[in-house]
């Protein structure tokens, strides 16, 4: 019994110590979150001290080991961790809890898969401590936005404040009974939010016994639709404004309010339905056009919305312009007219009144028409007698049936076969590719993105493969044009994107497109645009397959293309060019002779290698580019170069234009120092020169003829002997 006790006490001692053990971890996870929160505070997150920070807080928390969710909750003071509060007056204080509790975070749960890129985006955020408004989103949604879904965020909802006040003692009763009727009506159901709980809050005088208030309460309690639809906005997180902002919010919210006053009493709901035609004629003429087109009118026809309980406080004048509307509404007939009419329920004075009034309107309207369109086919004589109607006794009414013209004509049957033959040419690789590339483009997170476009991979090798290059060039544009417009946003979405069109330029594709670029006349130009398409993703594929025998031959005729696109690949063919070997070097050198400006102290570098070959390449290619500062790299190696590059050099000096090529002639044969060290290659110089028939070679000559008396030094003195010969 002692021994199974000893173990027992073992055991507990052992388990209090890893839980003990586990919190002290925690709350070095935390101490290190913050100091990380701190270094984006003070530094560019490109900064090694930021991502540094944010490696020793993944390494922490991977430490931890944790199978289920870690959640700290936000107190009124520090943060909790199994209810326990952790770092009051530390660096997690400061850090952490503070513009966590600044954006009104409540808690936070991270995921056991959290990732790098997760942290290096949430340390941001939390560095900022946006405190969340209508301009900006809550610190959850901003986590949404950069992709980050392994730490989730649960706000403290803002609630609106709504000013009812005291309100008078008739109101109160009415709203009592409302209660009472609310209350002895059948449930239909399980209750719904018509809007997010506990988002708002009245004010209401402390002598109102009122513990809560429903939308149903609220709206006897404002008794004025326009503040009704202005706090119904509010509760979605929209800012009403100023006058036009609550035309607005009655434009938008007017289902609402009409749901809302027809829960009412009928005596009542008559009284509010005038006030909400009264402010729905006091709208702009715009707005109210909008209106009752988008809801009023369609309510009326459908039977929704109570439009008639509206339009019943329209005056005959108002009424008869906005039965107008109905003609313009689509595929409405003029027979709407007397169905909307039967459906208001008119006296038959009124309607016998507002039948002048309609058939003014539509006589108004027909000279701009053209006397062509579907109202004047009808007929004006038949629309004008359809309003009237003298009924004895209740009769059924079947004009709702044709009220609306829908017909199969020839040009609807043409449409339908052109979609029909539209969804059958649809080439499915290429719309599986086009949703692809359009959840790439929204999607934040670049792990998303790498599966996304990992799937789409396949299918855009099987489109190459089938050699359908406008389909791949336009593909590959696309892929560029998305990482460029999301680099400034979502560089790490770039970075994806870009490797993986890098991931498709391999050396198949460079073959592929090698063979199209000789295959027809035109294939040079498609192959030059699908390499400016694929940009300096398409280098290292290119590089790769130079160096290998067996695809060298194909990779030399892409040289041609690649070069008509330098400007675009020359920054990666010169960030591999110092490792290159010597067939990818030379090929490399081509292609930046054709306008690798900028890099003429990189090609000379080559020279370094001791290879002859290298060096000739390196120095056609400074010819090529013809800079001042490649120039003055020749006249160099022409002088101090190495003994099997100077060839090469004093070549490449006569394929600079020839102003250039003379002007360096004799800035190194006025060189004493350069003729006595190197006086074959100032002879050879010298005879150059003279044949271009410079007219500026005489001071020279004069200059060099006193060398010939260099007896003990044959080669200089015929140096002079030249200047002689050439000055005569």
């Amino acid at each position: 019994m002692t021994k199974l006790c000893n173990q027992v006490d073992y055991r507990v001692r052992r388990t209090d110590d890893k839980v003990c053990a586990a919190k002290g971890g925690t709350v070095d996870f935390l101490q290190l979150l913050g100091r990380a929160a701190h270094q984006f505070h003070t530094y560019p997150s490109t900064s090694p001290l930021c991502t540094d920070a944010v490696a020793a807080c993944h390494s922490a928390f991977m430490a931890l080991e944790l199978e289920q969710p870690l959640t700290i909750r936000v107190g009124p003071r520090e943060l909790l961790v199994d209810d326990q509060p952790v770092g009051r007056g530390t660096v997690i204080e400061h850090e952490l809890w503070r513009p966590l509790h600044r954006a009104r975070v409540a808690s936070l749960e991270f995921q056991p898969a959290v990732s790098i890129r997760d942290w290096s985006q949430f340390c941001p955020l939390v560095a900022a401590g946006i405190r969340p408004s209508r301009l900006s989103g809550a610190f959850a949604e901003l986590l949404l936005e950069a992709g980050v879904s392994a730490i989730v965020a649960r706000v403290t909802p803002r609630p609106e404040l709504f000013e009812v006040g005291a309100p008078p003692e008739p109101v109160q009763v009415i709203v009592e009974r409302e209660r009472t009727r609310q209350s002895s009506l059948p449930a239909t159901g399980t209750a719904q939010h018509l809007y997010p709980p506990d988002k708002g809050w009245v004010r209401l005088d402390p002598t109102v016994p009122y513990e809560s208030i429903s939308l149903v309460d609220l709206t006897v309690l404002v008794n004025d639709p326009s503040e009704l639809a202005a706090m119904l906005t509010r509760l979605i997180d929209e800012d009403p404004g100023d006058g036009s902002g609550r035309a607005m919010a009655l434009e938008h919210r007017y289902s609402d309010v009409v749901m809302l006053i027809s829960a009412l009493d009928a005596r009542l709901g008559r009284i509010l339905f005038s006030k909400l035609a009264r402010a729905v004629l006091e709208l702009d003429a715009g707005r109210r056009r909008a209106l009752l087109q988008g809801a009023i009118l369609p309510g009326l026809l459908d039977g929704r919305l109570n439009a008639e309980a509206v339009l019943w406080e329209f005056s005959d004048i108002d009424l008869a312009d906005a039965l107008g509307l109905l003609l313009e509404l689509d595929a409405a007939s003029p027979h709407v007219l007397s169905m909307a009419l039967d459906r208001l329920r008119l006296p038959d004075e009124r309607r016998t009144s507002l039948a002048p009034l309609i058939e003014a309107k539509l006589h108004a309207r027909q000279p701009s028409q053209g006397g062509t369109d579907r109202r004047s086919a009808a007929g004006l004589e038949d629309v004008a007698a359809s309003l009237t109607r003298v009924a004895s006794g209740v009769a059924k009414d079947f004009s709702e049936f044709t009220a609306f013209e829908l017909a199969l004509t020839e040009q609807t049957l043409a449409v339908l076969a052109d979609i029909r033959a539209a969804v059958g040419a649809t080439d499915a690789c290429d719309a599986q590719l086009r949703c692809a590339l359009s959840l790439a483009r929204i999607e934040p997170n670049p792990a998303v993105v790498k599966a996304i476009l990992a799937r789409a991979t396949p299918l855009l090798t099987r489109v190459l493969r089938g050699d359908r290059w406008d389909a791949v060039l336009q593909l590959m544009t696309d892929l560029q044009t998305t990482a460029a417009a999301l680099e400034s946003l979502r560089p790490d979405v770039t970075a994806t994107i870009r490797e993986t069109l890098a991931s498709f330029c391999d050396r198949d594709f460079v073959r592929r497109v090698a063979r199209l670029a000789v295959a027809t006349d035109g294939g040079r130009l498609r192959a030059r645009a699908i390499i400016a398409a694929a940009g300096g993703l398409f280098v290292p594929a290119w590089l790769d397959a130079l160096e290998e025998p067996s695809d060298r031959a194909h990779a030399r005729q892409l040289v041609p293309a690649i070069g008509d696109c330098v400007f675009m690949v020359a920054p990666a063919i010169a960030e591999r060019l110092p490792m290159l070997g010597i067939d990818a070097a030379c090929a490399a050198l081509t292609v930046l002779a054709a306008g690798g400006a900028g890099y003429e102290d990189l090609i000379s570098e080559q020279t370094q290698r001791e290879e002859e070959r290298r060096g000739r390449e390196s120095m056609r290619a400074l010819a090529r580019i013809a800079t001042p500062r490649a120039a003055a790299l020749i006249v160099a190696h022409i002088e101090n170069g190495p003994a099997f590059v100077r060839p090469a050099a004093e070549e490449a000096l006569w394929r600079l234009p020839a102003p250039v090529a003379l002007a360096k002639t004799r800035e190194l044969l006025g060189r004493r120092e350069f003729v006595m060290r190197h006086p074959s290659t100032a002879a050879r110089l010298l005879e150059r020169a003279v044949q271009s028939a410079d007219d500026n070679l005489d001071p020279l000559l004069e200059r060099l003829m006193p060398l010939r008396f260099h007896f003990w030094r044959p080669a200089v003195a015929r140096v002079g002997t030249k200047a002689r010969e050439f000055r005569h």
